[in-house]
């Protein structure tokens, strides 16, 4: 891959801890960025943390995405480092309810995380990135945005909320700051492994064109190439990424 992705760019992954969100820190270390990385597990953040430290330097802060005091903290202290160039929401929740048994609660939890924890994370970073006319802003969506989910309705619609919120911001952002979103389909992370086992998730991939479950880094490399300049000319769009299980036009 030789996305153009500027060396010493300053990055803010949320949700670093594991899975996709930890092939993306990885990705972005490959290309030379400098690395926030946002997460509740302090101990898997730590982790990722010592896989790239090798790679660039990395800072991390565990942080609560779904609570505005924390994300205004983090926020802050990271900008006092220095300028942020990039923000990737991949911080998410994906508790199993149907939609009778999901209390208000539990509604507003999901909610608070998938979607307003995206919202707050603008809030801080983008009038930075808007004042030096520089930024780019991705944001994690879900195949269960496009069509819904059993026991999860709470999740799929914040997830397809999240797609709104990108184009709204693309445009609200342009020209200087460019916003995406990148969906992944069925992935090999702790998410689905927590109602399958891993040979039962495997057994799924006979319904997927390409023929196999997603890996986290496959999400991860057409991250890169949005977070680059290759993708200068690209903003408000959402990046399928699914072994063709569910083709958008």
């Amino acid at each position: 891959m030789s996305s153009r992705l500027t060396g010493a760019q300053r990055i803010v992954v949320t949700g670093a801890a594991q899975g996709i969100g930890r092939a993306i820190a990885c990705a972005l270390a490959q290309h030379g960025a400098h690395l926030i990385l946002w997460d509740i597990d302090a101990n898997g953040l730590s982790e990722t943390a010592q896989m790239i430290a090798p790679l660039t330097h990395v800072q991390t802060a565990q942080v609560d995405i779904s609570h505005h005091d924390q994300i205004h903290d983090a926020a802050r202290a990271a900008l006092a480092q220095g300028p942020i160039d990039g923000l990737v929401n991949n911080a998410g929740i994906y508790p199993r309810a149907s939609i009778l048994e999901a209390s208000m609660d539990m509604w507003h939890t999901v909610l608070n995380t998938n979607l307003m924890g995206a919202v707050m994370t603008m809030q801080a970073f983008a009038p930075s990135m808007l004042a030096r006319h520089k930024g780019v802003i991705i944001n994690i969506a879900s195949g269960r945005a496009l069509q819904g989910a059993r026991k999860g309705a709470h999740y799929a619609a914040s997830k397809a909320a999240l797609l709104s919120l990108t184009k709204s911001a693309a445009l609200e952002f342009a020209p200087y700051v460019r916003v995406n979103a990148i969906i992944p389909g069925v992935t090999e992370t702790a998410q689905p492994l927590a109602e399958t086992t891993r040979e039962e998730l495997h057994a799924r991939a006979h319904k997927i064109p390409l023929g196999r479950i997603g890996q986290p880094e496959d999400i991860a490399k057409p991250l890169v190439f949005l977070m680059s300049d290759d993708a200068a000319y690209i903003t408000g769009q959402a990046l399928v990424v699914n072994g063709g299980s569910i083709m958008v036009p």
